[in-house]
């Protein structure tokens, strides 16, 4: 993804927001100041990237009433919504999905971890 430089000047202004309600990076057992502040943004920069991936893995998902079995090829049922956790390179990340149950199989799945396989 190219960063628009609307988007860049939008993080700029974040980060000197941050930068003044923050203040002085704690360096007390950093290497040096800028080990300390580098600590802080890499902190900061996580925090992000969890919250935009939550935000964006919450879109409505599609829910049938029934799904095809990865496995067997069968009509699996619609048993609800429900929330798990993804590990991403930023931290768990929770989600919700349509969970869907093979009788022949006799097992759960997610749909959507066959089509994101792709």
């Amino acid at each position: 993804m190219a960063t628009t430089n609307e988007i860049k000047e939008r993080i700029a202004a974040f980060a000197r927001e941050l930068a003044e309600e923050l203040g002085e990076a704690d360096d007390s057992n950093a290497l040096c100041w800028l080990d300390a502040i580098e600590t802080q943004a890499v902190e900061i920069g996580d925090a992000v990237s969890v919250e935009l991936l939550k935000q964006k893995a919450q879109k409505q998902p599609v829910i049938d009433e029934a799904s095809t079995c990865p496995k067997c090829g069968k009509l699996g049922r619609y048993q609800g919504l429900r929330e798990r956790k993804l590990t991403s390179r930023r931290g768990p990340v929770p989600i919700s999905e349509p969970e869907y149950y093979c009788p022949a199989c006799r097992r759960d799945f997610f749909p959507d971890d066959q089509r994101n396989r792709r």
